[in-house]
């Protein structure tokens, strides 16, 4: 039985409605709920229109969309597993408070069956949540540049403010945090055998935690979106825990950048 209320029932449209479809609906209900149209409704028409729009607000967003589609199959799902089968033609007959049905005890095998449906809920849920929480630090994680493709990069900056975008050391994977207040790419220890960097002259670098001991190193190849550099200045830092890379003046140097309405813009200076 569908017990779930969705933004799709509030739009008055199909689960597989198209984009266009969707915002022609909500258009309708929008004119139709304007409280100037109903002045003997106005705060039910306000109130309409709060659904509606947050209703298309929703939908019209295709990240926003799946996590509800996705709670929609959780939500069916565990009303599916709580509920009893129904038998046809048969109306369930009234019955006294705290009185049993007969044949409604559960059995072992739908036992398991509710409580396999609510760990998949809860794990579907986890998931979700996780995954949320993921884009909202790193909205830049499925930037896929071919080589050659573009010459403009736009960044979206995370929920605190840092631009983080995917790129390669020695064609090796890395996520990069651009700081334009760093002089050189700093690479945490760690990842440096992995990157193919070896150590070289020994240093001094202050850091959130006070100063500590680095060692230069030359990057042979970085490459950031459709950017390939060659022979970077860096350093490989003990004193950095994470697995970031910090992407200094030493890269960005190169590159022409500008923010704009959250946006971090970098172009190949011409």
């Amino acid at each position: 039985m569908n017990r779930v209320r969705t933004h799709y029932q509030n739009l008055q449209v199909q689960e597989d409605a198209s984009p266009e479809v969707i915002r022609g609906a909500w258009t309708a209900l929008t004119r139709k709920w304007d409280p100037d149209r109903n002045p003997q409704r106005r705060e039910h028409a306000e109130r309409m229109r709060k659904v509606i729009d947050r209703s298309y607000h929703i939908l019209s967003d295709p990240d926003l969309r799946r996590e509800h589609d996705a709670w929609i199959r959780v939500q069916r799902a565990a009303a599916e597993a709580s509920d009893p089968a129904p038998v046809e033609g048969r109306v369930p007959a009234p019955r006294a408070p705290g009185a049993t049905v007969p044949g409604s005890r559960r059995t072992p095998a739908g036992l398991t069956r509710i409580a396999l449906a609510w760990i998949g809920a809860f794990a579907l849920m986890w998931w979700l949540f996780d995954d949320y929480l993921d884009r909202r630090e790193f909205p830049n994680r499925n930037l896929v540049v071919e080589y050659g493709a573009m010459e403009e990069l736009a960044l979206r900056r995370n929920h605190v403010g840092h631009y983080l975008a995917p790129g390669t050391i020695n064609g090796e994977p890395v996520v990069f945090l651009l700081d334009t207040g760093a002089t050189q790419v700093s690479i945490p220890a760690h990842l440096a055998g992995e990157l193919g960097l070896h150590a070289g002259l020994r240093g001094r670098a202050m850091t959130a935690n006070g100063a500590v001991d680095i060692w230069q190193t030359r990057i042979d190849e970085l490459a950031l979106g459709p950017f390939v550099l060659a022979n970077v200045r860096g350093h490989i830092n003990p004193g950095m825990t994470d697995d970031q890379v910090l992407l200094g003046m030493s890269v960005l140097r190169h590159l022409e950048f500008a923010q704009r309405d959250g946006q971090l813009i970098l172009n190949m200076p011409r």
